[in-house]
């Protein structure tokens, strides 16, 4: 949710970004900033966003998951008090590269952790959530943000950390790093403590731990060296796997389409309901979409789920951009058609909330190994930081230069290609604990090798062959 709200922020804030400052009501607080300094401020959370995932994918193997996730919260904090007490371009740099930081920490650590303590059963259902509460922290922004002022909503962003840090550090650690600790007694009363704390159910707990116990010693036994993450043939189809919807997930748009929502539905002309009420309509989309995730996602599979939204995704923005084109650069009386916008994009949300948005954290926590699950996290982290990045950035200066529909047309092509590769490279994970998952990801690997010596086996024997038949006729020609 922390991380929702630094997300959202910008969206209601960026008509206080301004180069002329007498477009201004007097009694609103405002930043005055050109339209490429306002593009660095939505985007420059990014670069903090890099930093962070490599160190913190070594580090949450030393010092735990609970603590890594902890030091997000004074992060946060010192960031909103910045927004709050400081009025300058240049500050909002250093707050959005600080909340970066605190991004790439949460976006790292956060779907190992709730893989973890998840039972196999639930992991699904509980891994979507992680993106609910980013999606109810960006609809917080975008509900609160048009009807209060500017440091009244950086007070209300700031106490979403501090409630976090009052809460969360009650919680567990992982049982999967306390065995990796050789911590068992520690493992077994967190387990315990997260399964419920029945006395029924000790036997069940012992199980489980016993379990646990045999993944992350089998697991354990390869090196935690950063290459370890590329130097099986599972573990690079993995990084592949998970790399794959990664990209699908940022080349949708999202990433930029939330950010920039009030600007982009402000060049709807006509439209029955103002900037400020479509981006809050979109937010609250997105929000409600994430529970039927949490329930289908356990049920008809990860694969589904994914495919639907790629293309349904594609579908919808190729919808907006074709409206934009046609508004901004012919002319065409679209004023019948002014609903289009906000129907496509509203349903490109809801699409993108049912699959790509919930799921990255879900595969990022099954097809990771033990030993692997930090490092490969952090690289993930910043497959999706680099390409977010590169979209935030230049939406508005596509906007500027060419059309905002170019953007919309960009997003559509990307959804659609990652719907290809998702069908073909994407296997199921539903129901599975993490040991069976690395098995199947064995045995695709040792079915493929079997079968590409089988097709060179095949052709060595068509080539004696050949040899064997232009002898045989090379000996009735001498005869």
């Amino acid at each position: 949710m922390m991380a929702g709200t630094s997300m959202g922020w910008p969206s209601p804030v960026l008509r206080l970004f301004k180069s002329n400052i007498t477009d201004m009501f007097r009694n609103e607080t405002y930043i005055e900033m050109t339209s490429a300094e306002s593009s660095w401020v939505v985007s420059i959370i990014e670069l903090g966003n890099l930093v962070t995932p490599i160190p913190i994918g070594f580090l949450v193997d030393y010092v735990g998951r609970k603590p890594c996730l902890l030091t997000t919260g004074p992060l946060y904090i010192i960031s909103w008090l910045l927004v709050i007490f400081t009025k300058h371009v240049y500050v909002l740099y250093v707050v959005r590269f600080m909340q970066g930081l605190a991004m790439g920490i949460v976006f790292t650590v956060a779907p190992m952790y709730i893989g973890e303590i998840s039972g196999a059963k639930c992991r699904g259902a509980l891994s979507t959530f992680f993106i609910g509460m980013l999606n109810t922290g960006i609809l917080l922004e975008y509900t609160v943000g048009p009807y209060v002022d500017y440091d009244t909503l950086a007070y209300v962003s700031l106490v979403i950390p501090v409630v976090f840090l009052m809460t969360f550090i009650w919680m567990p650690e992982s049982p999967y790093f306390l065995i990796m600790k050789g911590r068992d007694v520690d493992a077994r009363k967190s387990l315990f403590w997260l399964r419920g704390g029945r006395e029924s159910s000790k036997d069940k707990i012992n199980l489980e731990l016993s379990n646990i116990k045999q993944d992350v010693e089998r697991e354990m036994k390869l090196s935690d060296d950063f290459m370890d993450i590329i130097s099986t043939p599972a573990n690079r189809r993995s990084l592949l796997i998970v790399q794959i919807v990664a990209v699908a997930d940022v080349i949708s748009g999202m990433s930029a389409v939330l950010p920039y929502a009030s600007s982009t539905f402000a060049r709807t002309e006509g439209s029955l309901i103002t900037p400020d009420e479509c981006t809050l309509l979109l937010g609250i989309l997105v929000f409600l979409s994430t529970f039927p995730t949490a329930f289908l996602v356990d049920r008809t599979g990860r694969r589904p789920l994914l495919l639907v939204s790629c293309f349904g995704s594609g579908i919808s923005q190729l919808i907006a951009g074709t409206y934009y084109l046609l508004s901004e650069n012919y002319t065409v009386d679209l004023s019948k058609f002014n609903w289009i916008p906000l129907i496509s994009i509203t349903c490109f949300a809801v699409i993108y909330s049912i699959g790509l948005g919930p799921l990255v954290p879900t595969l990022q926590g099954e097809f990771f190994p033990s030993n692997t699950r930090g490092l490969a996290g952090g690289v993930t982290t910043i497959t999706l930081t680099v390409i977010s990045f590169l979209v935030m950035k230049m939406y508005q200066v596509i906007c500027d230069h060419y059309g905002v529909y170019l953007n919309f047309y960009i997003y559509s092509l990307g959804c659609i290609i990652c719907g290809v590769l998702v069908y073909f490279i994407i296997p199921e994970s539903k129901g599975k604990t993490f040991a069976q998952i690395q098995e199947e990801l064995n045995k695709h690997i040792a079915h493929k090798s079997k079968l590409k010596e089988q097709r060179k086996q095949n052709k060595i024997n068509r080539n004696n062959e050949k040899a064997d038949n232009n002898n045989v006729t090379k000996c009735k020609i001498e005869a």
